[in-house]
């Protein structure tokens, strides 16, 4: 079970959470609006993006290592600073004649990056009650899409006003100044373990429980579908001048006002009822973004930019942080592995996020700005209408049932 503690309070962890928001609000808000100044098609900001993205997923391949030997406050820490190191060093790349080294840099960083949110992950399940986990949920989202998208505002301001190579620098500085915080943390020294010996022995055991339990694994499914994705986030800068909105526009309603509308969408998390199903409420969570999207299409004025942009990031805000409450259900306080089961379903979320990033980007190759709002907008509501009728059809309510259960079992066997 969990360790009932005082310390960390579930706020920290928006501030444990911060070099991985900092590296996500460069992704999304930041680098889309520099390559687009530097003449940068959108569909292929679209790829970078996706590319940038895919340490979500590919990390799961080093987050073993984070629940073993050392503790996983110093595996944060070395996160914290690697990520600082690698900004450093993509940061004067940015452009269109070292666009390949520029995205292979930014994986790489992304990468070692990982590590933060998977020590975040296992500090959560092991140091918290199962009631402060929930509210820590939603705010390692503020700390994600909130801070993240405040850090994208800071880029893109201070690479108006001095060369990349000094905005690489600030932007690291930012990063380093939360790296003291985790060794506030009074966590146990872990067990003497081998490094490997066993322990994919033991992941499987995770993995293999995980998949015998019909709510876990449907719950499992739904992570890896396209709904609540928000992956249009990245690539609304890019299409801003359509609206007749500039950088500094860009700056304030993607940057500073996104970070709060970010910010409230994921405390709105907690409004939700603890009892109610997760599954459910992680794909009305995404029928709201659908929602947000549709607003974008309007009209093209910079009023329904700032509008639909502010309603969009609100309500990905929501979807994020719904989906960190399936997975730490999902995950259970038993786990042994607790930072590796954690970072395999965060992979799960973030492989939808890049593969949606690029449909959204085919949808504006052949349909421009409509068709990528439509497709990010219909992905979503299709997963919500096969989600809607398996409940209508199978007679279950909003109330979550426990896994194990006689009706959990007839209802989810399909």
């Amino acid at each position: 079970m969990p360790i009932q503690r005082r310390w960390p309070a579930p706020w920290i962890f928006s501030l444990l959470i911060w070099p991985l928001g900092m590296a996500y609000g460069f992704n999304v808000t930041a680098l889309p609006f520099l390559l687009a100044k530097a003449g940068v098609p959108v569909d292929r900001i679209a790829s970078v993006i996706a590319i940038a993205g895919l340490p979500g997923v590919l990390g799961v391949l080093i987050a073993p290592i984070v629940d073993v030997k050392l503790r996983r406050r110093t595996w944060l820490t070395i996160g914290i600073f690697g990520t600082a190191i690698a900004a450093c060093i993509y940061f004067p790349l940015i452009g269109t004649s070292n666009l390949i080294l520029m995205t292979s840099l930014i994986f790489a960083g992304g990468m070692v990056t990982f590590l933060v949110m998977a020590a975040c992950g296992g500090l959560m399940i092991r140091m918290l009650s199962s009631a402060d986990q929930s509210k820590a949920g939603a705010w390692i989202q503020v700390g994600i899409l909130g801070g993240g998208s405040l850090s994208g505002a800071i880029v893109i301001w201070l690479a108006a006003r001095m060369p990349l190579v000094a905005t690489g620098f600030c932007f690291a500085v930012l990063i380093v100044l939360v790296a003291y915080i985790p060794f506030t943390i009074a966590e146990p020294a872990p067990k003497p373990s081998a490094w490997f010996r066993g322990r994919f022995v033991g992941i499987g055991k995770e993995i293999w429980a995980l998949a015998r339990s019909r709510k876990r694994r449907w719950g499992s499914l739904l992570l890896v579908s396209p709904c609540a994705t928000g992956a249009a986030q990245g690539l609304l800068p890019a299409i801003a001048s359509h609206y007749g909105v500039g950088g500094s526009g860009v700056m304030w309603i993607n940057g500073i006002g996104g970070g709060v509308a970010l910010a409230l969408g994921a405390l709105c998390s907690t409004l939700v009822p603890g009892n109610w199903d997760r599954r459910l409420t992680y794909a009305a969570a995404g029928v709201t973004n659908a929602l947000a999207a549709i607003v974008l299409l309007v009209a093209n004025r910079p009023t329904v930019y700032v509008a639909g942009t502010a309603f969009y990031l609100a309500t990905e805000g929501l979807c994020a942080a719904r989906s960190v409450a399936l997975i730490v259900e999902i995950v259970g306080p038993d786990a042994r592995d607790a930072s590796t089961l954690y970072s395999w379903l965060n992979a799960a979320v973030s492989l939808p996020i890049a593969y949606v990033t690029w449909l959204d980007g085919v949808g504006f190759r052949h349909f421009g700005t409509h068709g990528l709002l439509w497709t990010d907008a219909l992905l979503n509501l299709f997963v919500f209408g096969i989600v809607a009728a398996v409940f209508v059809s199978r007679g279950m309510g909003l109330r979550s049932v426990p896994d194990g259960s006689t009706l959990e079992s007839d209802s989810m066997a399909v």
